[in-house]
């Protein structure tokens, strides 16, 4: 399912971008590709955490052709539901008043490493493209 495959690839670009907009903008001046209220928008990330989530999880559903089953797309679709999921934290987080232990924990780990997990997103969304036939990507 080559839809599924292109479908990883965006969200997980677009979803890494958004978690690393302030870094990347300030590095190589994503701001001019990319519209920066869109990108920081709350609702936005949400909609796309959710996209990327499910990508993720098909993505562990769908078998390409000469593809090993279960763990041929191994790493994009585990990238794709953690970045997901951070952005569908950062939601909850920002729109949220209840406090949570649990919810803080979370934040500790993923949303204080945003950046960082943004830009492992863009590598493995890279190394997915060109190398699709590679075992784990």
């Amino acid at each position: 399912m080559y839809q599924v495959y292109l479908l990883s690839v965006v969200t997980l670009i677009l979803a890494s971008v958004s978690l690393a907009f302030d870094e990347l903008d300030a590095r190589i001046g994503v701001g001019s590709f990319f519209n920066a209220t869109v990108f920081k928008s709350h609702s936005f990330q949400f909609g796309l955490g959710v996209v990327t989530m499910l990508v993720g999880f098909f993505q562990f559903l769908s078998v390409h052709p000469d593809d090993v089953i279960v763990i041929g797309n191994l790493i994009p679709a585990a990238a794709g539901m953690v970045i997901g999921g951070t952005l569908v934290l950062a939601y909850y987080r920002a729109k949220s008043t209840v406090e949570s232990g649990f919810a803080d924990r979370l934040e500790a780990i993923f949303l204080k490493n945003a950046s960082n997990l943004g830009y492992l997103g863009l590598l493995i969304a890279v190394l997915h493209f060109f190398l699709h036939r590679v075992l784990l990507l």
